[in-house]
C-alpha cells in the first residue's frame, strides 16, 4: 500500500477519534440537561393531569351539592312552621271531628332538639272506631306538612256489637320544625341553605 495513503488514513482516523471524543465530552452536559428537561416535562404533565382530574371532580361535586341544596330547600318548605306547630292540637281536633272519632285528652311533651330541626311531640287519647281511626290516620298522612304519628296503641273497651267507640287509642303526634344549627364561627353565610339564610334575615 502506498505509504502516503496509509499516512493519510491514519491521520483521518486520528482526527475522527478526536472529533468523536470532543463531541462526546462537549455534548454530554447537554444530554444531561435534555434528560432533566424531559423528566420535568413528564412531572408537569402528571400535575396537569391531576389538576384536570380535580377540576372534573369539583364540577361534579358542585352539581351534586347544588342538587342536594335544592332538595333540602324543598324539604324545608314542607316542614311545619312555628305557627303550624302551635296550632297542631287545634288541627288534630278538627281532623278527629272530621273522621268521626272523639279526642278525650292531650298533653304536651318535652320538645327535643335534633340536627337541623326540633321535634314537638304531643300525646293524644281518642275514643275510636277502627275504620274511623284509619280515616284519621289517612288525613294525617295527607297533611301538607311533615307530621309523624307514632307509639300507637289500641285497647278494646266495649265488646257490644255496633258500639260507636269500641276502642281507645293512645298515640304520639309530632311536628318537626326546621331549626338550622348555627354555622361554625367565622363561616360565611353562604355555608347555610338559602332558606336558612332567609329565615335568619327575617329574625334579624
Amino acid at each position: 500500500m502506498n505509504p502516503q495513503l496509509t499516512k493519510q488514513i491514519g491521520i483521518g482516523a486520528a482526527i475522527g477519534i478526536v472529533l468523536a471524543a470532543l463531541t462526546y465530552f462537549l455534548l454530554n452536559g447537554k444530554r444531561d440537561d435534555l434528560k432533566a428537561t424531559l423528566a420535568s416535562i413528564e412531572s408537569l404533565q402528571k400535575e396537569v393531569d391531576k389538576g384536570n382530574g380535580l377540576k372534573a371532580n369539583y364540577e361534579k361535586l358542585k352539581v351534586e351539592v347544588a342538587n342536594q341544596e335544592k332538595r333540602i330547600e324543598e324539604l324545608i318548605k314542607i316542614m311545619p312552621t312555628e305557627q303550624d306547630r302551635a296550632e297542631m292540637t287545634i288541627r288534630m281536633k278538627k281532623l278527629a271531628d272530621t273522621a268521626g272519632i272523639d279526642q278525650t285528652s292531650f298533653s304536651l311533651e318535652t320538645p327535643a332538639n335534633k340536627n337541623y330541626y326540633k321535634e314537638y311531640p304531643v300525646r293524644f287519647n281518642f275514643r275510636v272506631g277502627y275504620h274511623s281511626f284509619g280515616a284519621f290516620a289517612s288525613m294525617i298522612s295527607g297533611y301538607e306538612k311533615i307530621i309523624n304519628l307514632s307509639e300507637l296503641s289500641f285497647r278494646r273497651v266495649d265488646n257490644q256489637k255496633g258500639a260507636v267507640f269500641p276502642a281507645v287509642v293512645n298515640c304520639r303526634i309530632s311536628a318537626f320544625v326546621y331549626n338550622p344549627a348555627p354555622p361554625a364561627e367565622g363561616a360565611p353565610a353562604a355555608a347555610r341553605p338559602a332558606a336558612a339564610r332567609a329565615k335568619a334575615g327575617k329574625e334579624e
